[in-house]
């Protein structure tokens, strides 16, 4: 007996669109969009500037995505997994592409997985859809035509205003500015005792945005990539960025890596605000060479009292 298979290759179809040519002229068209910008080559350079920077290999945000841990990126990529290999549901290429692109880029760095969650709903529901359709497509019309009458309608926006107010309700009491993670009465001290024109201040990473909205000029803030001699410096005959390391030495000095009244120095610090339950507090309230100016149940703030030796 002889087994006779019949293979039926998959084709490429590609359809004409003529919409097709003003997207590329668009599309060349922004590219020269960033020479209008103040910023210089930043539009074209950030990316790659970012990259070679050490600031990817410490901020939360920028580390790859480990899958056991976000169990509903897991869940998601098998949904579609599932779709794609036990249905008949086929998916387009340029879907298939988009997705693997976005998958991608959820692995290289964990802030790339709201794109995903975003762009990749649309792919998600065009299959869902797809295979309903195909297996079941009375089921599905009916659905359509239920969804999209008025009671469908009705129905819709009830849910989505009930799903919002079960989502807004705890947070309805909540301060804009929570006081545990932003030193908002430290930042009413400097203000109305210190001159924050004279001062150089050490702060930490987390907050510093706050102090700049505040009005008070920062050691570092969360623009970590600004703080590296990859964007403040610039490239020597090795091809290698020289500057100053504003990230590594806040990370060195916070940790206790290095020692901090030699960073102070070299930056000329005058005055130090932290958290009260820091490394770095613990030693500083220990030497007659830094003098406490605030407290409260978070934040303190010292001076240093031979900034100007």
């Amino acid at each position: 007996m002889q087994l006779i298979l019949e293979l039926k290759p998959y084709k490429i179809k590609i359809d004409e669109n003529k919409a097709i040519k003003w997207i590329i002229t668009i599309f060349i068209i922004t590219i020269f969009t960033g020479l209008l910008t103040p910023l210089g080559d930043v539009p074209y350079t950030y990316l790659a500037k970012t990259m070679q920077g050490n600031t990817t290999e410490n901020i939360s945000e920028h580390l790859p995505l480990i899958l056991i841990n976000n169990k509903n990126i897991m869940i998601v990529i098998t949904m579609f997994l599932s779709i794609l290999i036990f249905t008949d549901t086929k998916i387009k290429l340029r879907d298939l592409f988009m997705l693997a692109g976005l998958v991608l880029l959820s692995f290289m760095s964990r802030r790339q997985t709201s794109m995903l969650v975003l762009i990749g709903n649309f792919i998600f529901v065009k299959l869902i859809v797809q295979m309903i359709n195909k297996y079941d497509n009375n089921t599905y019309k009916k659905i359509q035509n239920f969804m999209t009458g008025i009671l469908g309608q009705a129905i819709s926006v009830i849910l989505i205003l009930c799903i919002s107010l079960l989502m807004l309700k705890p947070k309805m009491n909540d301060k804009f500015i929570d006081e545990n993670s932003y030193p908002v009465k430290a930042c009413d001290f400097i203000l109305e005792n210190l001159d924050v024109n004279n001062i150089k201040l050490y702060n930490e990473y987390n907050y510093g945005s706050y102090l700049i909205y505040r009005g008070i000029p920062v050691f570092i803030d969360s623009r970590a990539d600004l703080y590296s001699p990859e964007f403040n410096g610039t490239k020597n005959e090795d091809k290698k960025y020289e500057g100053r390391d504003i990230f590594s030495d806040f990370l060195n000095i916070s940790n206790i890596g290095t020692f901090y009244e030699s960073k102070f120095r070299e930056y000329g610090i005058t005055h130090v605000m932290m958290g009260k339950n820091t490394k770095l507090n613990l030693l500083i309230s220990r030497e007659d060479n830094y003098k406490l100016l605030y407290q409260d149940n978070n934040f303190v703030i010292y001076e240093r009292l031979n900034a100007n030796f």
